[in-house]
């Protein structure tokens, strides 16, 4: 949601501005949003890795666990 908030923020300010301004703006903005978006997954692969490591130290290995059917229609 922060991401879309950033995204519209940058649009509705750049409607005030020249088109070469306007441009960087929007550039920048991009810029900035697909290094969180990069820095997210890479958060949220090592936190995978680390809660993974955890479990099989408990003996739990998610790799042989039965999914379950979340589909009750």
């Amino acid at each position: 949601m922060c991401q879309v908030r950033t995204a519209v923020g940058a649009v509705v300010q750049s409607w005030w501005l020249d088109l070469d301004s306007a441009k960087t703006l929007r550039e920048r903005t991009a810029k900035q949003l697909q290094y969180h978006q990069q820095r997210i997954a890479l958060a949220r692969k090592a936190h995978t890795k680390t809660t993974k490591r955890k479990l099989r130290r408990l003996g739990i290995n998610v790799d042989h666990l039965k999914r379950c059917d979340t589909d009750t229609s």
